[in-house]
C-alpha cells in the first residue's frame, strides 16, 4: 500500500504562465510545445490522483505550498462482489433519506414564505444604503519578508480600471470606490489576491496586502518520487474491503 509521495519541481521554468494560450487544463507553452497543467486550484486528492496516473512528461504550475510530501496516499484496489453489494445497499438508503429530506423541505418552505419575503426586502434596503457610500482607498503591498513590492497591479474586479504600486509598495486608487467593490492585486510569481471594500465610518480607507510564501507560483517538469510500500496484514486486507 502506498504510504507517501514527494511532489517537486527540480528545475523551475522562467516562462510567464499568464502569456500562455488557455487550454482545458491550464495553458499551452509555445516554447516547449506542450500543455502546462494548472494545479494551483486543484484539490489535493485530485492533484495526487492526476500525478500518479500521469507521472511522465507532465509540466505543471503549482503553489509553493503544494510541493511537499503527501502521506496516506490511497492505493487502487479491486472491488469484489461483497463491496459492490454494500455500496448498492448504502446508495439505496441514502436515496431514501434524501427523498424524505426533500419532502420535509417542501413543507418547511411552504410555512416560511412570508418571513422570507420580509427578510429579502430588508436586505435590499440595507445593501442599497451601503452601495451609495464612497471611499478613497489607498494602501501598501508587501512580500513575505515585509519588504515593499513595487509594480503590483491593483485592478477593480470586472473592469480595466486600476493603478500600480510605487517604489515603496504604496498605491492610491484613482477614483472613489463603493461598498462591495473588489480590488484584485496581481504580481508576477504570486497568486492573485482580492480585497473587498466593506462599510467604514471614515471616507478614507487604508489597506495592507501581504503576498505570502505559500502564494509563490512555481512551474516546470513535475517529479513524483518517494513512493513507499508496506505489507498489509490479513486483518488490514479484510478491513479494506469495507472501506
Amino acid at each position: 500500500m502506498k504510504k507517501a509521495i514527494l511532489i517537486s519541481v527540480k528545475k523551475p521554468c522562467s516562462e510567464n504562465f499568464e502569456n500562455f494560450n488557455t487550454t482545458a487544463q491550464g495553458g499551452f507553452c509555445s516554447n516547449c510545445k506542450k500543455e502546462v497543467i494548472d494545479f494551483t486550484t486543484m484539490p489535493e486528492k485530485k492533484l495526487i490522483s492526476y500525478l500518479l496516473k500521469n507521472q511522465e512528461a507532465t509540466c505543471g504550475r503549482f503553489k509553493k505550498s503544494q510541493l511537499k510530501t503527501y502521506t496516506n496516499v490511497p492505493h487502487t484496489r479491486t472491488t469484489n462482489v461483497l463491496s459492490k453489494s454494500i455500496g448498492i445497499m448504502s446508495f439505496s438508503l441514502l436515496s431514501l433519506c434524501a427523498l424524505t429530506s426533500v419532502r420535509a423541505q417542501d413543507v418547511s418552505s411552504a410555512n416560511t414564505t412570508t418571513q422570507t419575503a420580509l427578510s429579502s426586502t430588508y436586505n435590499q434596503e440595507t445593501t442599497s444604503a451601503l452601495v451609495n457610500q464612497e471611499y478613497t482607498v489607498k494602501g501598501s503591498v508587501f512580500d513575505e519578508d515585509s519588504n515593499p513590492l513595487p509594480g503590483v497591479n491593483v485592478i477593480l474586479k470586472g473592469t480595466t480600471e486600476g493603478t500600480v504600486t510605487d517604489l515603496d509598495g504604496k498605491f492610491e486608487f484613482p477614483r472613489p470606490l463603493q461598498t462591495n467593490d473588489v480590488l484584485v492585486f496581481s504580481y508576477l510569481g504570486y497568486e492573485s489576491k482580492e480585497h473587498t471594500i466593506t462599510e467604514n465610518a471614515s471616507e478614507n480607507i487604508a489597506i495592507t496586502i501581504t503576498f505570502e510564501a505559500a502564494d509563490v507560483m512555481l512551474m516546470g517538469a513535475v517529479v513524483v518520487d518517494g513512493v513507499h510500500h508496506s505489507k498489509r496484514t490479513i486483518f488490514q486486507k479484510i478491513a479494506s474491503l469495507f472501506k
